[in-house]
């Protein structure tokens, strides 16, 4: 799931060059308009034999210029870009795509969420092989 939030991360940074990407967390003071990338939850399915399915979900917070007369619609304008690229994100070379996407707005700060699901087979357990087995036959004579 980290190649995932590294993932979103860079898309952001490619749709929104003028603002910082943070995936970790931040001291206040830092620099805005920006995005927080965090995942808020994680699930884990057992499928059959060794396959899994993991559940994440990510919220993407969106801080813009404080006192900018336009700071409602700025947050509108990011959460419906959002909303159209986030469908796909790479994850090990492969696209995922996101889902359950919503959003809130509150304190004048957008926080939008998407889930991603990911198959995963686990490697086969590797169990030790038998050894040689040495078998000798001896005729007792009485």
């Amino acid at each position: 799931m980290e190649e995932i939030k590294q993932g979103i991360a860079k898309r952001l940074k490619e749709m929104f060059p003028a603002a910082s990407v943070y995936t970790e967390q931040v001291e206040q003071g830092f620099t805005k308009p920006a995005f927080f990338v965090r995942q808020t939850e994680g699930a884990q399915k057992h499928g059959m034999n060794r396959r899994y399915i993991w559940t994440g979900t990510f919220d993407i917070a969106y801080f813009p210029v404080p006192g900018s007369p336009q700071l409602i619609r700025d947050c509108e304008t990011v959460r419906d870009t959002l909303y159209e690229q986030l469908e796909l994100i790479p994850w090990e070379g492969q696209p995922y795509r996101g889902s359950s996407m919503r959003y809130t707005l509150t304190d004048n700060e957008l926080h939008f969420y998407v889930s991603f699901e990911v198959h995963v087979v686990r490697p086969k357990e590797v169990v030790p092989t038998m050894q040689n087995l040495v078998q000798e036959e001896h005729i007792r004579h009485d």
